[in-house]
């Protein structure tokens, strides 16, 4: 009976050894069949941890708001020789802002063409919101100002002149 506690525990710790847990999943050449995966890890880092110190993977994805989570694989993979599985999928939202760069054209009129008193007639900054759902202020860049003469037109039509002579005595018919 002595000999056959160690015995199991030595079997046991052979059988653990042969399928190694991972923490995260493999690439888009692995993920489950029919299913393209979109994302990449931006790190992935191979540890020992766990009850018998098994070889371990995390791997970090970084998505955005719009991105769909159902599309990281997490099939079973190989590495190594070993087998790897997904072991857990943890979530951590960050707190953070979503930027997207906006430019907006304000086309405004004025009575001169002075950049200077332009300049002063325009507000330094604006609130808007996009057709996206961005919100924010935008910030004038006053390199960006350009005038422009408005209001110049061109016309056509037929003109016709009369010359007169007065104080002839009578008409030249040569």
């Amino acid at each position: 009976m002595k000999r056959t506690i160690p015995l199991f525990l030595a079997t046991f710790l052979l059988c653990s050894l042969l399928v190694v847990p991972a923490s995260a999943a493999e690439a888009a050449q692995t993920a489950e069949p029919g299913r393209d995966s979109a994302y990449y890890p931006i790190s992935v880092e191979e540890y020992v941890g766990g009850y018998f110190d098994e070889p371990r993977i995390q791997k970090v994805y970084q998505l955005s708001l719009d991105d769909d989570p159902s599309l990281i694989p997490t099939g079973d993979f190989e590495r190594n020789g070993r087998l790897y599985y997904l072991l857990d999928m943890t979530r951590k939202d960050e707190v953070g802002v979503d930027t997207k760069p906006h430019v907006q054209t304000v086309t405004i009129p004025s009575d001169t063409n002075n950049m200077e008193k332009i300049l002063q007639t325009l507000d330094a900054e604006i609130e808007t919101v996009t057709e996206d759902g961005y919100t924010g202020k935008l910030h004038l860049d006053h390199t960006t100002v350009k005038v422009t003469t408005d209001g110049y037109a061109t016309k056509t039509g037929t003109v016709s002149a009369t010359r007169t002579y007065p104080n002839l005595s009578e008409v030249n018919r040569s």
